[in-house]
């Protein structure tokens, strides 16, 4: 979707003077890197542009290159240590840049969905239109709509782990997931686990209130430290209170395991990387683990440390999606 010359070089001034938001930086890069970009860029005049003037016999390619370079590098993502991938930003603008685009021009027009997804040891933070905010943890996925509109704000959880901070607001923000499981809130901060394949859905409150309903039918009503376990296939709920301040700390991009078990070890391998860690023998079942977990960590090496943790050492099967710790 072509975007005006006014607009481009409105959001260059912007982005010149440090006016320019996240999400206009965003839509900016990620037009920037469409094919079709380069195609109308070829035609706008910027002659007009501050950085072009006294320059009157440089082409116009070369003065937009001169504008760009004044454009620090500054990543998509507020986590430093992640940047979004090329193919997940095209697939974005393929998906919504245009609606996007619409939506800051106040113009009318149907809602694109986005889709956001983390692999292997990876965390991803997104900004809603809303300003609220979503971590996505490893091996991931969830949609989201380029705007909100109506009388609700509702989000997919696909599979895996997200952390919300939700901006309040009066429309009810929900995380939809599998089985008609929804999670109604206002204004606050929570995690949602799916898991398709043991159907089931984990949801932790660290501020505010939420509420769980299926099928439009309320579960449960948490407050800060609440913590449930909903077995979808049974539809059995199981409540518990934990430390809210421990809820959602690996958005920090950092799982710290303190005497961690080794069930609760092989967890943490299978949620971020979907390796199976199998002990050897029972008296590897009694190890306990303390050491940091860094996302974007290889699994390999990281399995590696954790073995000489306990002095043990690790067999790898052929597919190299199962070890097994003797």
């Amino acid at each position: 979707m072509p975007v005006s010359p006014e607009l481009l070089k409105q959001l260059l001034r912007k982005q010149k003077d440090n006016t320019i938001t996240d999400r206009e930086m965003v839509l900016l890069r990620l037009y920037l890197s469409t094919p079709e970009a380069e195609e109308q860029l070829a035609g706008i005049d910027f002659s007009d542009m501050p950085e072009a003037a006294g320059q009157p016999g440089t082409s116009q390619e070369i003065r937009f290159q001169q504008i760009m370079q004044r454009i620090p590098r500054k990543p998509v993502r507020k986590i430093a240590w992640h940047h979004l991938a090329a193919g997940a930003a095209v697939a974005m603008v393929i998906a919504g840049i245009g609606m996007l685009w619409r939506q800051d021009g106040n113009t009318s027009s149907s809602v694109g969905m986005l889709t956001l997804k983390t692999g292997n040891g990876e965390l991803k933070e997104v900004m809603l239109p809303d300003s609220s905010r979503i971590f996505l943890n490893a091996r991931s996925a969830i949609r989201y709509p380029a705007s909100f509109s109506g009388k609700t704000r509702s989000v997919q959880l696909l599979q895996g782990q997200a952390y919300f901070d939700v901006a309040k607001q009066e429309a009810p923000f929900i995380v939809e997931s599998r089985n008609g499981m929804q999670t109604i809130v206002l204004g606050t901060s929570f995690t949602v686990m799916t898991d398709s394949v043991t159907r089931h859905l984990q949801v932790a409150v660290k501020t505010g209130k939420v509420r769980i309903d299926r099928q439009q039918k309320a579960i449960a009503t948490l407050l800060p430290g609440d913590r449930v376990f909903y077995d979808i296939a049974k539809a059995r709920a199981r409540t518990m209170h934990t430390d809210p301040g421990k809820i959602g700390e690996w958005t920090s991009g950092e799982v710290r395991l303190s005497q961690a078990s080794f069930a609760e070890m092989a967890g943490l391998m299978q949620q971020l990387y979907g390796i199976t860690v199998i002990a050897g023998d029972s008296s590897v079942q009694q190890n306990q683990y303390s050491l940091p977990v860094k996302y974007g960590t290889a699994a390999r090496p990281l399995l590696e440390v954790i073995c000489i943790v306990n002095g043990n050492r690790a067999e790898w099967r052929k597919d190299s999606m199962a070890v097994i710790i003797h």
